[in-house]
């Protein structure tokens, strides 16, 4: 409690200083027709300039977290991310630097946040089961330069030492259609886990709607050290492909083969997504949703976990978030909470989640967008596991949403754009 406290303080004193740095106020929704309700995305499409821009873009949830059922517990953690963009002209194109940090490693335990259903990664050698790891303090230390070609083409090339692979949708933490869900979705591991992969070197090409990339990268996902920076030789690769058809709506389908991804589990994967995702802005809110399929072909057999999550603002100041998921997961391991060893056959058994939330915003600071809300979580899952989880389990959350973010001095305000 103590530590989530110090980081509360740690959290808005940031906010405060960079708004006062900035000289730019958020806490007015601007008329006329919306904008993309994506500041990060807004970025990205701005022309290069002859200097330095720069947006600060940063979240966190500050958690009373209940897990029901004999598998569940108590606890209060935080979700935290802080993003950083730097662009200006070079080269006859545009550099960009990019920076994502998380202070998880200090705000959720090291045996990871109470999750029913949850698996992936490792505590003390230990797989995770109902539990969601912290990720690392380095999310993203990258670079990218890209150049349009013509009217319609575009080159980039994208190096990172920490960084995402052309592998799965938009990774959850940026997705506006989970914009204020404080957890990480079930089939994370089947979809997007590789948003935090070492030594990854991408290049893509757009063309209209179209833009296909392909990545090389170190498959292996991060150790229990929350606080390095790790390295591994290039033994994965990946591509995806876009359309985005109007400025609402993308698909992609990506696939990728992980060299020994899980430290604990034998063997390689490859892994397949795809996903649609729609987002609109209209006066005083926003609808977003994405679908998303994602199969795991691992030795055992095809894993897959599938997702439909959705976040709709309006009047200005409310939120309704939810979120749909079915998982495979193992049973031996949902009974035993540890990895199923090699001479136990594989029992595969398909778990539902259902998860509605409300979130209000409040003006408690003027310098960040603040809101109080709370969501619940329902399951559906074999009999069988009745005396480990209780027959209907039911989990909540209640939560303050602090979220704030930038352009730098001099440049475009996105105050506009409040998510």
């Amino acid at each position: 409690m103590r530590r989530w406290l110090l980081f509360l303080s740690a959290l808005l004193g940031a906010a405060v200083s960079f708004a006062q740095t900035t000289g730019m106020d958020t806490s007015a929704e601007s008329g006329g027709t919306p904008p993309s309700p994506d500041p990060m995305a807004l970025m990205e499409e701005m022309p290069a300039m002859p200097h330095w821009m720069t947006m600060i873009h940063g979240y966190a949830f500050l958690n009373a977290n209940r897990q029901g059922g004999p598998s569940g517990g108590r606890e209060f953690d935080s979700q935290n991310h802080f993003m950083f963009m730097a662009t200006r002209a070079a080269g006859g194109g545009k550099l960009s630097l990019l920076g994502t940090f998380t202070l998880e490693p200090a705000t959720i335990p090291a045996e990871g946040s109470r999750e029913l259903f949850q698996r992936g990664e490792t505590y003390h050698n230990v797989l995770l089961v109902d539990r969601q790891h912290p990720h690392d303090l380095f999310v993203q230390l990258g670079a990218a330069w890209e150049k349009v070609f013509g009217a319609a083409g575009r080159l980039r090339v994208y190096a990172a030492p920490i960084g995402e692979p052309a592998l799965g949708p938009v990774a959850y933490p940026h997705r506006l259609s989970a914009s204020e869900n404080p957890t990480a979705p079930l089939a994370h591991h089947n979809q997007d886990s590789t948003h935090i992969a070492a030594d990854v070197v991408t290049a893509g090409w757009k063309y209209m709607i179209f833009e296909i990339e392909g990545s090389a990268f170190h498959g292996r996902e991060p150790d229990e050290n929350r606080w390095d920076v790790e390295q591994g030789s290039l033994d994965s690769y990946a591509g995806r492909f876009w359309i985005r058809p109007t400025p609402e709506i993308s698909f992609q389908v990506s696939s990728g083969h992980l060299e020994h991804p899980e430290k604990i589990e034998q063997g390689n994967q490859t892994r397949s997504t795809a996903s649609i995702g729609y987002q609109k802005a209209f006066p005083g809110g926003f609808f977003a949703a994405t679908l998303i399929a994602g199969r795991n072909r691992t030795p055992a057999g095809p894993e897959w976990g599938n997702t439909l999550e959705w976040t709709w603002k309006f009047a200005g100041a409310n939120f309704v978030s939810g979120r749909l998921e079915s998982v495979d997961r193992d049973l031996y391991e949902l009974t035993h909470k540890r990895q199923r060893p090699e001479d136990v056959p594989p029992v595969r058994t398909a778990v539902q989640a259902a998860t509605l939330g409300f979130v209000r915003n409040l003006p408690l600071l003027s310098e960040a967008e603040t809101g109080l809300g709370f969501d619940a979580t329902v399951y559906r899952f074999t009999h069988r596991l009745n005396s480990v989880y209780g027959a209907h389990p039911v989990s909540i959350h209640g939560f303050l949403r602090v979220r704030f973010g930038r352009h730098g001095e001099g440049h475009v305000d996105d105050s506009h754009m409040k998510m």
